[in-house]
């Protein structure tokens, strides 16, 4: 618009003194990720307690493939949550039965090519129809711990049970907030709206309401798609819903309000930051009779079958990112395994990391950064508990306290996350090994194939970058 009208563009936001005071300001989790921490570390848990118990410490661990599930679907209603976990877990279990089928194959190179082609398909439609962080990323990995279990196939089925059950968890736990308050996610995310809002209308009294903007925004996209886009298409009446949808365009009438006077350098009205209170505090109140349930607004957006039909068109966005994301991941795997990296499609695995989200270059390279920090530092960490070798509960207990720490960083700070995951992932991939020096090469590899696909998904990023 800047250029269509050509006034100069604005000044860049003076951002560099407040860097740290961000930094530690996005430390601080909110409720929504303690509530996603704590289901996630309680599906792994509960997966690796049942294989202690039953002294099938293995079973334990590839049940623990499905109860990634539980990194998923946070804040959505409850159908549309429970819809969706229900392909994931399906779509779980089919990549761990192609890793172990391909692992049966002498050849490793086949190996990485079935890795690439579940990143190709599971970014595209993790795209297409938005299912949000981590994406494509927990696909690859459960397909490439299926590799992993070489010899495996005659016990298919039993692997295929495991992490359907590991699923299974994860849902039943996503779900159980539906038995007390249906419409919880739905309260919550206006509840976050109205309070971003209020935040960002009191700081435009000073000079540092830009995150504050941009946090508001983010809770009034994300409370309409709770509203609107995640909602039945043939939903019912509901006047807690209407109540709900009433309150959440008072927030954009206000927050656009609160823009408008800002750009224009005028006062912002005191009363506006009280309106938005006083819809956060009637939030947790029964919903006003005097509220029609209202037209149904989903009918609006698109459906399912409609995002995947339209992101088949070369312009938009999911096939250039899977397409990346393939020759990535083909190009990590082939020079991991030239170089006589034991386990190459963790290589691989970096690569789609950086590419699955469809950042541009600057937030890759942070992305990628990030990544190799938080491997390296977190390699320490690994080195003593391997060092330790936890075993029992001990070893159910770490890698519930890793999980549990790591999914708290997992969206404020990736490198913080990335530190608590790197052990995590050691410990399961060391449970069953006794010797020091298998352990030594397995951290010293693991930092190479970080390094060496986090660099091969920004050279393909950068390569045809426009």
């Amino acid at each position: 618009q800047y250029t269509k009208s050509r006034r100069p563009p604005p000044p860049p936001p003076q951002i560099g003194p407040r860097v740290s005071v961000t930094t530690l300001r996005n430390l601080q989790p909110d409720k929504g990720q303690l509530v996603s921490a704590a289901r996630a570390a309680m599906a792994s848990g509960v997966c690796l307690l049942a294989g202690w118990l039953l002294d099938n410490q293995g079973a334990g661990l590839t049940a623990n493939l499905g109860a990634f599930v539980a990194l998923y679907g946070s804040g959505r209603p409850y159908i549309n949550r429970a819809r969706l976990l229900a392909l994931i877990v399906c779509s779980l279990v089919l990549c761990v039965v192609a890793g172990v089928e391909a692992a049966t194959v002498p050849n490793p190179w086949i190996s990485i090519a079935v890795a690439a082609l579940i990143a190709i398909l599971a970014s595209f439609f993790c795209t297409a129809l938005n299912v949000g962080p981590p994406g494509a990323y927990m696909f690859m990995i459960a397909c490439a711990a299926g590799t992993s279990m070489a010899g495996q196939g005659s016990h298919l089925a039993q692997i295929a049970l495991l992490v359907a059950a590991g699923g299974m968890v994860s849902w039943t736990l996503h779900m159980l907030g539906a038995l007390w308050q249906p419409r919880g996610p739905e309260y919550q995310a206006v509840a976050n709206a109205a309070s971003a809002v209020a935040g960002f209308i009191e700081s435009a009294a000073n000079d540092q309401s830009d995150l504050a903007c941009h946090k508001a925004a983010a809770s009034l996209q994300d409370a309409w798609r709770v509203l609107i886009a995640w909602q039945p298409a043939r939903d019912r009446p509901d006047i807690k819903l209407g109540q709900l949808r009433a309150w959440s365009r008072e927030l954009h009438g206000l927050f656009a309000a609160a823009v408008r006077e800002g750009s224009a350098g005028r006062s912002l009205d005191p009363k506006a930051s009280a309106e938005a209170r006083n819809i956060e505090s009637r939030v947790a109140g029964p919903p006003g009779g005097d509220i029609p349930a209202g037209s149904n607004e989903r009918h609006s957006f698109f459906r399912p079958y409609e995002m995947i039909a339209a992101s088949f068109a070369w312009a938009s966005q999911p096939p250039r990112i899977a397409l990346r994301v393939g020759a990535a991941a083909l190009i990590a795997g082939f020079a991991g395994a030239s170089t006589g990296l034991e386990r190459s499609y963790w290589a691989a695995a970096a690569a789609v990391l950086i590419l699955h989200q469809g950042l541009n270059w600057v937030r890759a390279l942070q992305r990628g950064l990030e990544r190799t920090v938080g491997t390296i530092l977190g390699l320490i960490v690994a080195a003593v508990l391997t060092w330790l070798h936890p075993g029992g509960l001990a070893l159910v207990g770490s890698i519930v306290v890793l999980q549990f720490a790591g999914q708290l960083f997992a969206r404020s700070n990736y490198a913080f996350a990335v530190f608590f995951f790197t052990p995590m992932a050691l410990l399961m991939a060391t449970a069953g090994s006794a010797a020091t020096s298998d352990v030594n090469q397995l951290l010293v590899a693991r930092g190479l194939d970080t390094m060496i696909g986090c660099g091969v998904g920004l050279a393909v990023l950068v390569a045809p970058y426009r």
